[in-house]
C-alpha cells in the first residue's frame, strides 16, 4: 500500500486530472508514445518504437508491435489520432490544450505509422509526445471516456473509493515486461504521524516525499524501515505580485531574497535532502546556468536596498511595511514559512503568514488574490517550462484561469523573445544559448526568490526491493518493485 497526504481528486483521465498526487497513480495506468520515467528526464520511446523528423515540423512515428491496451487489443494510429484530436477539442476542457495548439495536423499513415505536423519548429515537442494515448473506442463524441479508463501502462485500473484509495492490477501484457507486485493499492492519509504509524505496523509499504525531513531521517534507525534519496528536480521558490505597489520594485524584491537565511532552513530543516536552488533548472541539467545573480543571506543590504526603495525604517515598533504570506496547509511547510516570515520581520517587514488547502490556495493565486507565498513545481525539467512561468502570454486573467503559471504577472519583452529563441532553435546548441540568457534575466529581475531542488524521500518496508526513485518524484518504478 502506497500512502498520500492528498486526496485522489478528480476524474482518472490524464487529459483532465493533472493534480500532483492523482497523476502519480494515472502514470502507472497511462503510457504516452515516449516517456521521461528515468533519471536524465530526457524522452524515451515508449509506445511508439521509432520517431522519425523528415522535417523540423514534421514527425512520423511507428508503433510498438507489441503495445497493447489492458483490455488485450492493440494500439493502433487510429487511437493516437483519437487522443490528439480529443486533447485538441475545447469540448473537452484539457488544462493539456494549449501545449498542441501547434498541431495542423495528425494524420494515420497506416495501422501502426502516424504523421504529427506542427506549425513550424517546436524543440519541446518531442517531450509533449509523452501525451497518454487512450483506445478510440473509449472516447465519446464531447471528448470524454466511455466506461472505465483504459491505457497501456503496466497496471489496469481494478476498483475506487472516492478520493480516499484507488487500486491498480497488474497488466500482464505490458510490452516492457510483466510488473512484478499483482495489486497496487493507493490510499489517502492526512496525517503525518497517522501514516508513519502506518508504515511502522506493517499496514502500509511506502510513503513518498510526505514525510518532514527531520522524521523521515528518524526513521532510518527503526527496524524493519528503510529511507531512499535521490536528488531531485522538484524547485521550490517564493512568487511575488507584480501588481503590488511595493514589490512591482525590483528593489524590494532584492531586499527580501537578501534577508531569507536560506542555508539555515536548508541546515535545520531539510537535513542534508534538498539543495540551494540558482533557477528553476537544477545543476547537472543540459540547459543549466551557473552563471547568474544569487542572492546571499545580507539583512544589511537588505536594508539598505529598502532604504533606497523609499520604505525607510520608521521611529519606534511600526514595520517599513506589511505583506500577506499564502502557504499550503502541510504543517512542513507552514513552519518554513513562518521562519521565512521571521526573516523578513528582522529588516523591517511585517509578515501575515496565512494557510489555505491547496486548492484554495491556487485559486487565489490564479486569481492575482495574493503578495507572497511559496509553492513548488515538481518537474521544470523541459527549459521550455519557462513559457508556462514567465511567459506574458501565460498570464491567467478572470476569463482564462488556466491560461498559465505567470500568476504574478510578469512582463518582459526580451524574455519572451528569448523563450521563443529556445523554442524554435535548431539544434540543443542554440536551445542553450537563449536559455542561459533567459535565466540570467530572471535571475535578475526576481520575479521569484529561488529557494531550493528538494530530494526525493521514500520510507519504505525493509523488505520491499526494486522500486527505483526517479528524481520528478514519479512512482513509476513501482512496476519492478516487490517483495525478496
Amino acid at each position: 500500500m502506497v500512502l498520500f497526504p492528498e486526496p485522489i481528486q478528480g476524474p482518472l483521465d490524464p487529459r483532465l486530472n493533472t493534480r500532483a498526487w492523482p497523476y502519480k497513480v494515472l502514470q502507472l495506468m497511462f503510457e504516452g508514445l515516449v516517456d521521461i520515467h528515468d533519471e536524465s528526464l530526457e524522452p524515451r520511446p515508449a509506445l511508439a518504437e521509432r520517431i522519425d523528423q523528415p522535417t523540423p515540423a514534421t514527425y512520423e512515428i511507428t508503433l510498438r508491435a507489441d503495445a497493447r491496451f489492458h483490455d488485450g487489443t492493440p494500439v493502433t494510429a487510429a487511437d493516437v489520432v483519437a487522443t490528439y484530436a480529443s486533447v485538441r477539442d475545447p469540448r473537452l476542457g484539457s488544462p493539456l490544450r494549449s501545449m498542441y495548439t501547434r498541431v495542423e495536423t495528425v494524420e494515420a499513415l497506416d495501422e501502426r505509422r502516424v504523421r504529427i505536423v506542427l506549425d513550424g519548429p517546436h524543440a519541446p515537442f518531442l517531450s509533449d509526445l509523452s501525451l497518454p494515448i487512450l483506445p478510440a473506442r473509449a472516447i465519446g463524441p464531447d471528448g470524454h471516456l466511455v466506461g472505465p479508463p483504459i491505457g497501456a501502462g503496466p497496471y489496469a485500473f481494478h476498483a475506487r473509493e472516492g478520493e480516499r484509495e484507488v487500486v491498480l492490477k497488474r497488466f500482464d501484457g505490458y510490452h516492457r515486461g510483466r510488473p512484478r507486485t499483482p495489486y497496487l493499492v493507493f490510499r489517502t492519509i492526512r496525517d503525518q504521524n497517522t501514516r508513519l504509524l502506518a508504515l511502522l505496523g506493517g499496514s502500509a509499504d511506502v510513503v513518498q516525499n510526505s514525510v518532514s525531513p527531520v522524521l523521515a531521517d528518524a526513521m532510518r534507525e527503526r527496524e524493519g524501515l528503510a529511507v531512499d534519496t535521490v536528488p531531485g528536480v522538484a524547485y521550490a521558490y517564493l512568487t511575488f505580485n507584480l501588481r503590488d505597489p511595493a514589490l512591482k520594485d525590483v528593489r524590494v524584491r532584492r531586499a527580501i531574497a537578501h534577508a531569507i537565511d536560506r542555508e539555515r532552513l536548508l541546515e535545520h530543516k531539510f537535513r542534508g535532502v534538498a539543495r540551494a536552488a540558482r533557477g528553476m533548472l537544477p545543476e547537472g541539467h543540459w540547459a543549466y546556468n551557473p552563471d547568474v545573480a544569487t542572492y546571499a543571506h545580507d539583512p544589511a543590504r537588505a536594508r539598505a536596498l529598502l532604504d533606497e526603495a523609499g520604505l525607510p525604517d520608521p521611529e519606534g515598533p511600526a514595520p517599513r511595511f506589511r505583506l500577506t504570506y499564502l502557504v499550503s496547509t502541510d504543517k512542513f511547510r507552514r513552519n518554513l514559512a513562518r521562519l521565512i516570515a521571521d526573516d523578513l520581520r528582522a529588516v523591517g517587514i511585517e509578515v501575515d503568514v496565512r494557510a489555505f488547502e491547496l486548492g484554495t490556495l491556487l485559486s487565489d493565486l490564479k486569481a492575482g488574490n495574493f503578495q507572497i507565498a511559496t509553492l513548488q513545481w515538481p518537474d521544470p525539467s523541459e527549459p521550455h517550462f519557462y513559457n508556462w512561468v514567465f511567459s506574458s502570454e501565460r498570464i491567467p486573467t478572470a476569463a482564462e484561469p488556466n491560461r498559465g503559471g505567470n500568476r504574478g504577472a510578469f512582463f518582459d519583452p526580451e524574455a519572451d523573445a528569448l523563450i521563443e529563441a529556445g523554442r524554435t532553435a535548431p539544434d540543443r546548441a542554440g536551445r542553450r544559448s537563449a536559455y542561459d540568457r533567459l535565466q540570467a534575466l530572471v535571475a535578475d529581475a526576481l520575479p521569484y526568490v529561488s529557494l531550493w531542488h528538494e530530494d526525493v524521500v521514500v520510507v519504505r518496508r525493509a523488505g520491499l526491493e526494486g522500486f527505483r526513485l526517479l528524481p520528478d518524484a514519479s512512482l513509476y518504478g513501482l512496476w519492478e518493485a516487490g517483495w525478496k
